[in-house]
């Protein structure tokens, strides 16, 4: 148990959930007053968050802090403050301009993701997985079914159905 990790947790306190059901809050850091994503995963591989925490990537929420205690992840990220593409679709108000600028974003994030050594695949890419921000830009969120590319030659390890079915 790596108590400096535990006790940097302790400093965020929750205002309010955002999704109860899949355990995702928002929460506040007592000292600085910021505000903060906290998640608390089941399912998840600590390399993925583990490499995100130490190599940020720009168009992925900043992971700040993690613990790890009895298989479950407790994730604190940064806040980005906008709308789902989910949710814009939703809307009917995206110019063709815009959809393209967001399609472009989104591969050239995943382009990041996947040049690693070995690939980072995110595998679970859906509207409500992408943020764009009240700045507009583009953020791809939640990457608990993330893993790296297996060397397996059929690679069925990496085909297995995680995220969201559909």
């Amino acid at each position: 148990m790596d108590l400096s990790q535990r006790l940097s947790i302790s400093y965020y306190k929750t205002v309010t959930a955002i999704n109860e059901e899949h355990k995702i809050y928002l929460v506040q850091h007592q000292e600085t007053g910021r505000i903060y994503v906290k998640k608390i995963l089941d399912v998840y591989s600590i390399g993925v968050y583990k490499y995100l925490i130490d190599h940020p990537v720009l168009g992925i929420p900043r992971i700040y802090a993690f613990y790890e205690e009895n298989n479950k992840l407790t994730l604190i990220e940064e806040f980005i403050s906008g709308s789902t593409l989910y949710e814009k679709i939703k809307s009917r108000h995206l110019t063709r301009h815009q959809i393209c600028r967001y399609m472009i974003s989104i591969c050239d994030i995943l382009e990041k993701l996947h040049s690693q050594k070995p690939p980072l695949v995110h595998r679970d890419i859906k509207p409500s997985n992408v943020i764009i921000s009240d700045y507009d830009d583009v953020y791809l969120l939640d990457f608990n079914a993330a893993k790296y590319q297996s060397g397996d030659a059929n690679r069925n390890s990496d085909s297995i159905l995680l995220g969201t079915q559909g």
